[in-house]
């Protein structure tokens, strides 16, 4: 099939990404596929609530807020499915009776918005120093009435799609993905073909991560010597 912008199925949008531009926060990165684009910050560890606190581990808070408008249901479920995914990663028993808080901002949502918001905030962790077990990349398909299935589609392939599905996968994970979300009719070809086709999709990503994160360090360690 031709897609709107020309890529071919398997073919994601270009990536960007921009690394401690927040002033105020521990760690932040702003990710970009496309014209779709998403900042995070990392507050912590820091002192926590009373009610809040946990005597093993920190505790771990996250606020997605949607590029328009107030948050809604969905941007509530995106809160709690981002804080269990990255609950498993970040090593918080070292540091116990804290807070992380992640924040998550929407700048603009052209498709497969909850993948570049699970990149933004690996990005983020790493930037800030938080211990992490593995980083977590994620991927989103969309699969359409006549069975054709593209990679990172946009808002506009999104609204025609019979169902979508984003996975993310850890970097160190060898037992199925850290996270999924899949909505709409499918069959079980087609869920395994998108599983396929996120898993190829975010060896690129973790490749973009790690140069992106070895570019800055490299760039830290000129400015001090």
């Amino acid at each position: 099939m031709t897609r709107p912008d020309k890529r071919e199925a398997s073919q994601i949008r270009a990536l960007n990404c921009a690394l401690g531009q927040l002033n105020r926060a521990d760690g932040s990165a702003q990710f970009s596929a496309g014209n779709t684009s998403v900042i995070c910050g990392i507050y912590g560890p820091v002192d926590v609530k009373l009610y809040d606190e946990k005597l093993d581990r920190a505790h771990i808070e996250v606020k997605f807020r949607p590029d328009v408008g107030v948050p809604m249901t969905k941007d509530r479920w995106n809160d709690s499915v981002i804080r269990s995914t990255f609950e498993r990663e970040i090593l918080g028993q070292m540091h116990p009776r804290t807070l992380i808080q992640i924040n998550v901002q929407v700048r603009q949502n052209d498709g497969s918005v909850d993948a570049a918001a699970i990149n933004a905030v690996t990005l983020a962790l790493v930037d800030s120093g938080v211990p992490l077990r593995s980083m977590v990349a994620a991927a989103t398909c969309a699969v359409y009435a006549n069975g054709d299935i593209v990679i990172d589609p946009t808002q506009e392939e999104i609204s025609k799609a019979q169902s979508t599905h984003t996975f993310g996968f850890s970097s160190q994970q060898t037992d199925g993905p850290a996270y999924v979300d899949s909505r709409g009719d499918f069959t079980m070809d087609q869920y395994n073909s998108c599983y396929d086709m996120c898993a190829t999709a975010t060896e690129r990503i973790f490749a973009f991560m790690r140069s992106a994160i070895e570019s800055k360090v490299s760039k830290e360690s000129l400015n001090r010597a």
